[in-house]
């Protein structure tokens, strides 16, 4: 698929929104002005819904085929080298400031990182309201992600091959029973609804229902009518974001605004019309390129510093906003770009080099006790 300059700039939008909804600047007396601006997770997955589901139809129609072993070589490119980059610069820091408590919770939750059920971990773990301090709590929207293309290949090549005239169907009915449900659960455990797969499938699917338009029917037509569509969806991205009341449920039947609006400007966007041409901005560009490791870097950098000082100024956020991008610019060029360069790392020493990593932070993430059990079992022997 050819390159969207727009699609960069819809990714600086999502990890913006995060960034500042997590960084609770007070203007005026008023924290919350982007109460809402954890929507940006929900943008992060209609985007990845329609890049993946693209690519997996783009191959299957190119070649008759599918190559899972290449699929997923190119998820664990993307997305394990920065974040075992990160953990790893956090461990220091970690067991400098952290209490056995909270540092034995840290190292848990590293673990859970790794097999793609962070998400599951915090949510049995970690109280949005308690003062614990968990630098890694955004990883469960990695987790849902993973979760949820662990199936959904398999899914989408089985209709490809068999059921073709239902995929649409499927995606409709699936889409329907997620946002049902996360309608339902998430008025009696939010929790749950917020960082589990299948309250976020619904979200997921809105982009590959866009991708699989795309595909069947090619990219649409401009006009006086549909340059406008992009406007729309960026209105209802600003009035959830800034305009919306208290929401008890996210996701859930308000949720469908943001949705829809970023399904527009995926759609629709292009150089000719207002939204499109902000998003192809370089400096907005530029930031969606770095997005993933600003997500991954922002919350440790803000959740430390806020540790080591609390009650922090808004000068003081906004240089964890400056230190965040100047971790994420050196990641994005040091260990995002080469990692994902097939040319640059061949296939054999990236798996031997990820591979060894996750050994290394598993070790590392070992309760002591254990240590402490063996070694005295070694010593009675």
């Amino acid at each position: 698929m050819r390159y969207r300059l727009e699609i960069d700039g819809l990714r600086a939008v999502a990890v913006m929104l995060v960034l500042l909804y997590h960084a609770a600047f007070n203007i005026m007396g008023r924290s919350n002005w982007f109460e809402h601006g954890n929507i940006g997770v929900d943008i992060f997955f209609v985007i990845s819904g329609y890049l993946i589901t693209f690519i997996i139809l783009k191959e299957l129609r190119e070649t008759g085929s599918f190559s899972f072993g290449n699929f997923y070589e190119r998820r664990a490119r993307r997305i394990l080298p920065v974040l075992f980059f990160i953990i790893f610069a956090t461990f220091p820091v970690a067991f400098h400031l952290l209490s056995d408590a909270e540092l034995y919770e840290f190292l848990q939750s590293v673990i859970s990182i790794i097999f793609f059920v962070s998400n599951i971990f915090f949510y049995f773990t970690y109280d949005a309201s308690s003062p614990t301090i968990a630098p890694f709590v955004h990883t469960w929207s990695l987790a849902v992600e993973e979760q949820f293309y662990l199936i959904f290949p398999i899914v989408l090549l089985l209709l490809w091959r068999h059921l073709p005239k239902f995929t649409l169907p499927v995606f409709f009915i699936v889409s329907c029973l997620s946002f049902f449900f996360a309608e339902y659960i998430g008025r009696y455990d939010y929790g749950f609804n917020y960082t589990q797969l299948p309250s976020r499938i619904w979200e997921l699917l809105a982009g590959s229902f866009l991708a699989y338009m795309e595909m069947k029917h090619g990219k649409v037509h401009r006009n006086r009518f549909n340059s406008l569509l992009p406007i729309a969806g960026a209105a209802m991205i600003f009035w959830y974001v800034m305009l919306l009341g208290t929401n008890p449920v996210h996701p859930g039947f308000l949720s469908i605004f943001p949705i829809l609006g970023t399904m527009l400007i995926i759609a629709f966007a292009s150089g000719d019309d207002p939204v499109g041409r902000l998003l192809s901005l370089k400096p907005v560009v530029a930031t969606g390129k770095i997005s993933y490791s600003l997500y991954l870097w922002h919350l440790p950098v803000f959740m430390f510093l806020e540790y080591a000082y609390p009650n922090s100024k808004n000068p003081e956020k906004l240089g964890w906003i400056v230190l965040t991008f100047l971790l994420s610019v050196i990641s994005y060029y040091l260990i995002e770009r080469p990692f994902r360069n097939r040319e640059v790392i061949r296939a054999r020493p990236f798996f031997l080099s990820i591979g060894a990593s996750a050994m290394i932070l598993i070790f590392l993430s070992l309760p002591n006790d254990l240590f402490s059990i063996a070694g005295s079992s070694l010593a009675g022997h």
